[in-house]
């Protein structure tokens, strides 16, 4: 059983702290981190995510997301969630911050994703699924993504401001 940090409207802690599934069923505010991995040929990393999933089973997703725990810092659950989804060890100064996209549209998923981008030069064969949570990775090149999000490709999850503030980002980068 999980437990995450509860915050109110405006991302400052309440001190509450429940279980994940009655923080979702309650509507609670709670933080997750997404984390998009991008090599040195523009490419962005999707993640399919496994068909046992509660939500989304075998749809293509961020390089990395995830929950962060109670007692955990946004870093800290960044770190962790590369680690259990793709078997990648990074440090904090190898993740470069994006933005804070708040979500509202579901009742049952009220969160602020705390966005970053890492560069990485692995190959499909390097990262491992370590937790089952993920079934393949593969890469997209930026300007692909870019035209499979404006096409609202069947199979690919939407995430559209944080798409937005990414490509953004990305575009200043390059």
């Amino acid at each position: 059983m999980e437990y995450i940090d509860i915050y109110d409207e405006f991302n400052n802690p309440t001190g509450e702290i429940k279980e994940r599934a009655k923080a979702h069923k309650d509507g609670n505010f709670h933080r997750t981190a997404h984390i998009w991995i991008i090599n040195n040929k523009n490419e962005l990393l999707l993640q399919k995510r496994s068909p046992t999933k509660k939500s989304h089973p075998n749809c293509w997703d961020i390089s990395g997301a995830g929950h962060i725990l109670a007692g955990e810092t946004v870093i800290e659950g960044a770190i962790r969630e590369l680690k259990e989804e793709l078997g990648l060890k990074v440090k904090e100064n190898d993740l470069k911050f994006i933005s804070i996209v708040k979500t509202t549209d579901d009742p049952e998923e009220q969160v602020f994703s705390y966005v970053y981008l890492l560069e990485s030069n692995n190959d499909i064969k390097d990262y491992k699924f370590e937790d089952k949570e993920v079934s393949e990775v593969k890469y997209v090149y930026f300007e692909d993504l870019e035209r499979m999000v404006a096409n609202r490709v069947e199979g690919l999850l939407m995430h559209d401001e944080e798409y937005k503030k990414l490509f953004e980002f990305i575009r200043k980068s390059i």
